[in-house]
């Protein structure tokens, strides 16, 4: 990151702005019951089957060989991965700390942080096959979901969260409230976009002086065609009066022979 984005996104905020947040606390938005106790279920039921599925091979001493081993370990691995996971997102699927003062995300079994500074948060959308299913027949009796993108404006990757991701509607609200002050308290969209900004004038001068250098070859290329096609014209003019002079020549030689062969003709008479 270069020094100007640095100093740009370490700008003190007001003191002013700074009071409409919370001050050293941690509030936390767990995950929905339902989608945790779902995937509780889910993972327990698969590893269940995978070691009957196992022990019945074995009680019938049919060694089930070692990619079957591998495949099964692999199975049960990620599903105890997933049921663990479950206790985590139970705590929090999405923290806003204003002691660290960065936003924390439980993500695909990490943990993501987005400090405040370069936070940004804004209504999402559903994706382009629920969006399809909402407006169909089938999606006029669904629940509605609330979508909130939450974003680190100096990376090119996003993420979203909805309603039916979290416990209560409520703490969805609470946390598009909170995520929305953040970022216009931290005002890193507009700091970015500033810095973008600059960035694009800095290259406009670069840009023109590379438009300069190539039309100052394409007039060169042109004046060497013009000078080219100047020459290769006198050639062609110097060498069309040469063959009209030698033609000139010729008929003069032939108009002599006869001239000679008449007074030979005449002398004989």
């Amino acid at each position: 990151m270069s020094e100007t984005k640095e100093k740009v996104i370490a700008a003190e905020v007001s003191a002013e702005d700074l009071a409409k947040l919370p001050k050293d606390t941690v509030h936390c938005f767990p995950a929905s019951k339902t989608q945790i106790l779902r995937r509780r279920i889910i993972t327990l039921v698969i590893i269940a089957l995978v070691g009957a599925a196992m022990g019945y091979l074995l009680s019938g001493k049919t060694d089930p060989g070692i990619l079957l081993w591998l495949v099964s370990s692999a199975i049960v691995v990620v599903c105890a991965v997933v049921f663990i996971h479950t206790f985590v997102i139970a705590k929090y699927r999405v923290a806003m700390d204003y002691q660290k003062n960065e936003v924390v995300l439980r993500y695909m079994f990490s943990k993501i942080t987005i400090p405040f500074d370069s936070f940004d948060a804004r209504d999402g959308e559903p994706d382009r096959a629920t969006a399809i299913i909402k407006n169909s027949s089938l999606g006029a009796n669904m629940a509605k979901v609330g979508y909130l993108i939450l974003d680190n404006v100096y990376e090119e990757v996003c993420y979203q969260t909805s309603s039916k991701d979290l416990a209560t509607q409520e703490d969805f609200d609470l946390l598009c409230k909170e995520a929305k002050q953040v970022a216009s308290v931290y005002k890193a969209k507009e700091k970015y976009d500033a810095l973008k900004t600059d960035d694009d004038d800095t290259a406009k001068p670069e840009s023109k002086a590379e438009d300069d250098i190539s039309a100052l070859v394409n007039d060169v290329m042109a004046e060497e065609k013009t000078a080219k096609e100047e020459a290769e014209a006198a050639v062609k003019e110097e060498a069309k009066a040469e063959l009209e002079e030698a033609k000139e020549a010729v008929e003069d030689a032939v108009s002599e022979v006869k001239e000679a062969v008449e007074e030979s003709k005449d002398s004989q008479d």
